[in-house]
């Protein structure tokens, strides 16, 4: 494979990546692992590291689009990032001493379908069940200590099999901590930028980041990102959670059919 072809297959693969973070604010290694190891020979621990440190880049990007909206509220989910962070080391700690391609691919169709269901479920709600940005949850310390744990449980994940991590945010901040889709996808982003900076430190102490590549990924997906997050802002909720749960379940068969179990 040619530089510059390479060069425009990691600038497309950032593109779809910014394009999918800012419409779901889900983790941009779902779409970059795949296509890293597919197209471009990765090994799965470098595709993941790599894909992590493009995730510190362009979520924070997104959720500036929607802080500039409104649509960030950190306070709530302060606890569950702190735990996350913390997660993330733990996890890519293991991923980098015991797990294998195939566990890693397993890791990421589960959650993704996951989150599928979920957001198509939530899309089916009348609006009189929708809740508002007024009917976040209020922290006390029962609360407090649940974000955090929620937040090592996540942030291993993420940190283990690199997937997971946005999603899963994005579920706990609209079920749990009662987050609006808006509200949820641009704190989820923030959390997520967060998480896969100490993800990255784990696997770049092992040598399984490509930061040249990441920074080329990283480009597209940025442009990918603005562009998206400023249309996601602007659609109703129950079109965005629909287009949510679509590209969820595109990504999961995508991986079905690309993973090597």
């Amino acid at each position: 494979m040619s530089l510059i072809t390479q060069l425009i297959g990691l600038i497309g693969i950032g593109l779809l990546t910014g394009s999918v973070v800012g419409l779901t604010g889900a983790s941009g290694v779902v779409v970059v692992v795949p296509l890293l190891t597919v197209l471009l020979g990765f090994s799965m621990h470098t595709a993941i590291g790599t894909s992590l440190f493009v995730d510190v880049i362009t979520p924070l990007f997104v959720a500036w689009s929607y802080y500039k909206n409104g649509n960030v509220n950190i306070k709530s989910g302060l606890w569950l990032a702190l735990g996350a962070i913390i997660g993330a080391q733990i996890g890519s700690l293991l991923a980098n001493q015991s797990l294998s391609g195939g566990q890693m691919g397993v890791g990421f169709i589960v959650m993704i379908f996951i989150m599928a269901i979920a957001m198509w479920r939530k899309s089916m709600l009348p609006s009189k069940a929708r809740l508002d940005v007024e009917n976040i949850q209020p922290l006390n310390p029962k609360k407090i200590l649940a974000s955090i744990g929620i937040g090592l449980l996540l942030g291993g994940m993420s940190g283990m099999v690199g997937a997971g991590g946005g999603m899963a945010f994005l579920l706990v901040l609209i079920l749990v901590l009662k987050y609006p889709i808006h509200k949820a996808i641009g704190t989820s982003s923030l959390i997520m930028a967060l998480t896969a900076a100490s993800g990255t430190v784990g696997y770049a102490l092992h040598g399984n980041v490509n930061f040249l590549s990441g920074l080329i990924v990283a480009v597209g997906s940025i442009i990918g990102g603005l562009l998206t997050s400023k249309l996601a802002n602007k659609v109703s909720e129950k079109t965005l959670e629909k287009i949510v749960s679509g590209v969820f379940a595109c990504l999961g068969v995508l991986m079905i059919f690309t993973s090597d179990f």
